[in-house]
Formats: structure tokens, C-alpha cells, sequence
């Protein structure tokens, strides 16, 4: 039997032009953003102490061929992988390594936020509990997008709570590999480190409670009925590991939002904790902040998302849950193309099946793919031509 065309989708015209470049605005904005605001603390408070000083003091002490412990052995919680990230800032003075450091932590928490969940999350940076681990220097939002971009995976052995909670949400072969070389690279250099980071870390180990087992924190293993989602197991994983509860833990929670209005509620919610807990904990100590702050954090932040995980996988909205599953399975496709560049052209054949041939217009490439079903014909056709799209560029920029 001979081929007949029986349809051919035409793109939409400069509709997807226009959405890149808005994209891309909304993208170029957050950056500013996160500039900006690292830009003015410094300029509030050029010589304010972050939790970076101790990361850049160990690496010093490491190039010297000091222990980079002995700095901080009553506290000092970092590996040493997290140390050899400092090390390139100890080119430059501490008070403007602060910053950048800072910036660079945003930038690629943006990106990673920006590429692999959409434009709306990147309303995380207006959160209290991102712009709360920026002022303290924090390595969480690192480790968000550690968890996302697979050229970031090793970087989630500088912080193994978090990073653990994150990975089991998100396994990725190619991270734990990295994770795991990183440490490698970590034993060659330095083989005691091990002994002298579990040596430096606190005796009282009170603070670091998981939250399963502070007040009402039990209430966190509902989310167990989300297992099968990710954001069930990254919030059931939280519950388990042990942190400290200050609001720059509630940045991986960023991950769990699905779209514009929850975003908004991790917002909110985070604000809440900053405001309400943070504002508590900066005039008292942690024994005080577990028995008053903690409560705040867990009604303002924690419970929300919850919520949101419980109702995407307890059937209670099936319709929308469906429809986010396919958001997410749509935003795992690598390299994908936009699709105002791709030309679809589908025919039938026997059997009831269709042919349905893409084509990348700026490139010329294409790909054929066969079935019964014409939307996973597409996809197919589709993922094929971005991978021989991505392999070309990259052959081009090697050249």
C-alpha cells in the first residue's frame, strides 16, 4: 500500500519565538536578582560573617598543608569536598570572595530551577528562606541544583544531609557517581580527613534533631503516601535526616511546587518562617529556637507543602495530578527543541499505524518514527532529532 499524507502540523508561527524570549527574560531578571541583592548586603555590611569564612579559612589552612580542621574543632559540620570548593576563592581577599561565592551558589540556582522546572519557579528566589540562606552563606541552594543538572551531581557530596534527602527524591546514577569520585579525589589528598571532620563535629548533638522527632514533626510521615512522586519522598526524606530547622533548610522544599500559585505558597510560607522563627532565633539559643521555632516553621512551611504532596497522590484532584505528572514527564526530555524550529509531517501506513517524520528547520535534521499511537510517534521523532541536534553543536563547538 502506498503512503497518503493525511496531515501535516504546522507550527504555530512567532508565538514560540515570543515565548522563548520572554523565557529568557524571566531567566536574565532572577539573575539580576540574585546579583543585586548579594551586591547591596555587601554594600550594607561589606565585613558581615557568613558560614562560607569557616569553608574559606579550612581551604587556606589546606594550601598550606595545614589540617583544615583544626580552625573549628569544637564545630565545624563541612567535609572536606566542601572545603576544596573554596579553595579557588582563596585567590582573592575574604570580603569579596564572600559575595561571589554567593552569587555564583544563585546563579546556579536559578539556572537549574529555570531549565528543569519552569519559568515559574523561579519565584524561589524571592522566598525567605533562599534570600535567609544567601545572608548566612549557605550551600543549600547549591545542592537544589546539584540534584537537577547531571554536570552538578558531584558537588552533592559537600553537604550529605541535604544532598541525601535530595538524591533519594531524585536518584541519578550519574550523580552518585560523581558524588562518590568527588570524595575519592578528597581521600587521595587528604586520607585522615575523615577522622579529623567526625572529630570536629559538635558533641551535643540536640540541634540537629530530624524533624520526625521534634513536636508534631510526625505528622511529616503522611507524605509517605506520595512514594511514588518525588516531591513525597524528598519531603518524607527531610523528616528523617538531621538539620538544624533554620529556614535555609526550607530551600529544597522549592522543588515541590507544580506551578505558579503553589509557588507562591512556598513563598509565603517561607517569609513566615523567616520572619516569625528567623527573627526568634537571632536572640536565643538553639535549645530555645527548637522549643519556639520550630512550631512556626513547621505550620508555615512544612504543612503547606504537605498538603500539596497529599493531594497530588491521594486521588482527591485526579485531573490535575494527571496533569502535572505530564508536566513533569514533559520537563525530563533532554536537549528538547522548541517547536516553532521543527517541521512534523505524519502519514498513515498499514495497519493502522502512522509514519511521522520531524525535521529541525535550522539544521536539516530529521527523524523518522513509526507506531500505532501518533503522539508517541512524535515524541519519539522528536527526542531524536534534539539529541542529533545537540550532538551536532557540540561537534561544532569542539571544532
Amino acid at each position: 500500500m502506498t503512503e497518503k499524507a493525511v496531515q501535516v502540523a504546522v507550527p504555530r508561527g512567532p508565538r514560540e519565538p515570543a515565548g522563548v524570549r520572554y523565557r529568557m527574560l524571566i531567566l536574565a531578571t532572577a539573575l539580576v536578582f540574585v546579583a543585586g541583592c548579594r551586591i547591596l548586603l555587601y554594600a550594607w555590611a561589606p565585613d558581615r560573617a557568613s558560614d562560607f569564612d569557616q569553608l574559606y579559612e579550612a581551604a587556606a589552612r589546606l594550601l598550606r598543608g595545614d589540617n583544615p580542621y583544626l580552625l573549628a574543632m569544637s564545630r565545624f559540620p563541612y567535609p572536606l569536598p566542601a572545603v576544596l570548593l573554596a579553595v579557588p576563592f582563596t585567590a582573592i581577599p575574604l570580603e569579596l570572595a564572600r559575595p561571589i561565592f554567593d552569587i555564583l551558589v544563585g546563579w546556579a540556582f536559578v539556572y537549574a530551577l529555570w531549565r528543569y522546572r519552569g519559568s515559574y519557579a523561579l519565584l524561589a528566589v524571592l522566598s525567605g528562606a533562599y534570600l535567609f540562606a544567601m545572608a548566612k552563606g549557605q550551600t543549600t541552594p547549591l545542592m537544589v541544583a546539584a540534584v537537577l543538572v547531571p554536570a552538578l551531581g558531584f558537588l552533592l557530596a559537600i553537604r550529605p544531609n541535604t544532598s541525601a534527602a535530595l538524591w533519594v527524591a531524585r536518584p541519578s546514577r550519574m550523580a552518585m557517581l560523581g558524588a562518590l569520585l568527588f570524595l575519592l579525589v578528597s581521600v587521595l589528598l587528604r586520607p585522615s580527613w575523615g577522622w579529623d571532620w567526625w572529630l570536629a563535629l559538635p558533641i551535643d548533638n540536640t540541634p540537629l534533631m530530624p524533624p520526625v522527632l521534634r513536636p508534631f514533626g510526625f505528622v511529616l510521615l503522611l507524605a509517605a503516601l506520595g512514594w511514588r512522586s518525588p516531591e513525597g519522598r524528598l519531603l518524607l526524606a527531610l523528616g528523617f535526616l538531621p538539620q538544624t530547622t533554620l529556614p535555609y533548610e526550607l530551600v529544597a522544599l522549592a522543588l515541590i511546587p507544580a506551578n505558579f500559585f503553589e509557588m507562591l505558597l512556598y513563598v509565603a510560607g517561607s517569609w513566615a518562617a523567616v520572619m516569625l522563627a528567623g527573627g526568634l532565633y537571632g536572640g536565643m539559643d538553639m535549645a530555645q529556637w527548637n522549643a519556639t521555632g520550630w512550631p512556626v516553621t513547621l505550620c508555615a512551611a512544612y504543612v503547606p507543602m504537605l498538603y500539596l504532596v497529599v493531594r497530588r497522590n491521594v486521588g482527591w484532584r485526579p485531573r490535575q495530578a494527571k496533569a502535572v505528572r505530564k508536566l513533569e514527564k514533559e520537563r525530563r526530555r533532554p536537549n528538547r527543541l522548541p517547536d516553532a524550529e521543527l517541521e512534523v509531517l505524519v502519514t498513515s501506513a498499514s495497519a493502522g499505524t502512522v509514519v511521522v517524520k520531524v525535521t529541525h528547520r535550522p539544521t536539516k535534521l530529521s527523524s523518522t518514527e513509526s507506531g500505532p499511537n501518533r503522539k508517541a510517534a512524535e515524541r519519539k521523532a522528536q527526542d531524536k532529532v534534539a539529541a542529533l541536534v545537540a550532538e551536532a553543536r557540540r561537534k561544532e563547538s569542539a571544532a
